[in-house]
């Protein structure tokens, strides 16, 4: 697959302006949604054309047209022929410079609709750090892979897909988003009292967040801090497991079910420790939001965890949270303890450690920019020169060793 088109050259006329076409077969709002809508945002902000092409009546769709951006639907996941043709309809009106799946349906939807048509660049999103079942389709139908983290891109790696087609950007996030959460009003919203010490999670209610590692950390969690208080926000499909669960260890009147919130700044600003207990974790935008906005951090090492952390190769100890193993309950709860227990001094030391990384290294401009320059080196203009930086972009992933850590930089 050629990385340019002559048409696609042509095109662009020196002008410098874009369209991309990004589409996205979500039903629901998640993190890839919201990295969706700030990309969007910025695009717009630097000049470009955006375009949304999305399932009929889904939030994003909703939230972008509200937003200005134009949206066009088509029908169900993007599964069907009727889909495909819609999806076909637009883009050879738009006739974009960029196609941009966003979400692994959106690749087999706006891949398959797209054939044929000259779009100079194909790039397809992948947020998880799940093993990647069928590599072909992301070898066939798209010219890179834009990972958000190098955990994320070594699966892909392990999948046949190719170094030289794989990009790292990482989630950035809005500061001025996340500062502007409340914290009395966020407390009042959850039922805590002065006297409780609120653990939140922010996260899906699947297995691959950890949830249950949680719960069954928090008797011991509860032993020595009877007034913790767990609030977890996010629905899910193992809610009634979950929730029974937790009834079945006597800690059901200490754990609040949120379901899905839009006041996700105020619950981390009203946080005393935000919690990460995944076993599996592409990125977890959430976790920047907490570290911009100063809320200290419980959290396991799975996956992107600990690149985003700048956890240490070297196993010498984080100075950005407090650390656990994966599907590890008891050492979860210490790893709470620790935080909930740290003299002050240490909480506001890792908190600022915390704050800056995210702050010089995960932004919604950083995340921008990284795309921008993706789709720069694709097209044709060439990546950087050699040494020249390309804020939050890796030109190709480093290969992980067994651990799971690589080599990001250290805080």
């Amino acid at each position: 697959m050629s990385r340019l088109s002559v048409q696609g050259v042509l095109r662009m006329g020196g002008s410098g302006r874009w369209t991309i076409v990004l589409v996205s077969t979500a039903s629901e709002w998640g993190g890839g949604e919201d990295q969706a809508l700030l990309l969007a945002r910025g695009l717009r902000d630097r000049g470009h054309r955006f375009v949304l092409l999305c399932r009929r009546g889904s939030p994003l769709g909703q939230h972008m047209a509200a937003e200005g951006f134009e949206v066009h639907g088509f029908a169900g996941r993007g599964r069907n022929p009727q889909a495909w043709w819609a999806i076909r309809r637009v883009l050879r009106r738009t006739r974009p410079d960029v196609l941009h799946a966003n979400d692994a349906h959106a690749l087999w939807a706006g891949g398959l609709a797209s054939l044929g048509l000259g779009i100079p660049l194909r790039v397809a999103a992948r947020r998880v750090a799940f093993p990647l079942r069928f590599g072909l389709p992301y070898r066939v139908l798209v010219h890179v892979m834009v990972c958000v983290s190098e955990a994320a891109a070594h699966e892909c790696q392990k999948a046949g897909v190719p170094t030289n087609r794989l990009r790292v950007v990482h989630d950035g996030v809005d500061p001025a988003r996340v500062l502007s959460g409340d914290r009395r009003r966020g407390r009042l919203s959850v039922g805590a009292l002065e006297s409780d010490r609120v653990l939140l999670t922010v996260a899906k209610l699947t297995d691959c967040k950890g949830h249950r590692f949680l719960l069954e950390a928090l008797p011991r969690v509860l032993s020595r801090e009877p007034h913790a208080l767990c609030v977890l926000a996010g629905d899910g499909e193992l809610r009634g497991e979950l929730i029974a669960l937790a009834n079945q260890l006597g800690i059901g009147n200490r754990v609040r079910w949120l379901g899905f919130r839009r006041d996700v700044p105020d619950l981390i600003q009203a946080a005393d420790l935000f919690v990460l207990p995944s076993h599996t974790e592409g990125l977890c935008s959430t976790l920047i939001e907490a570290m911009v906005a100063g809320c200290p951090i419980a959290a396991t090492t799975a996956g992107g965890i600990a690149e985003v952390l700048g956890v240490p190769k070297d196993g010498s100890p984080a100075t950005t949270a407090w650390l656990a193993p994966p599907r590890d309950a008891q050492a979860l709860a210490q790893a709470i303890l620790n935080a909930l227990e740290a003299p002050p001094a240490e909480r506001a030391a890792r908190t600022a450690n915390a704050r800056r990384r995210a702050q010089q290294l995960f932004t919604a401009q950083r995340m921008v920019s990284g795309t921008l320059a993706v789709y720069a080196e694709f097209l044709g203009n060439g990546p950087p020169e050699e040494g020249e930086p390309r804020p939050g972009v890796c030109s190709a992933p480093r290969l992980t060793n067994r651990t799971g850590h690589s080599g990001w930089p250290a805080t």
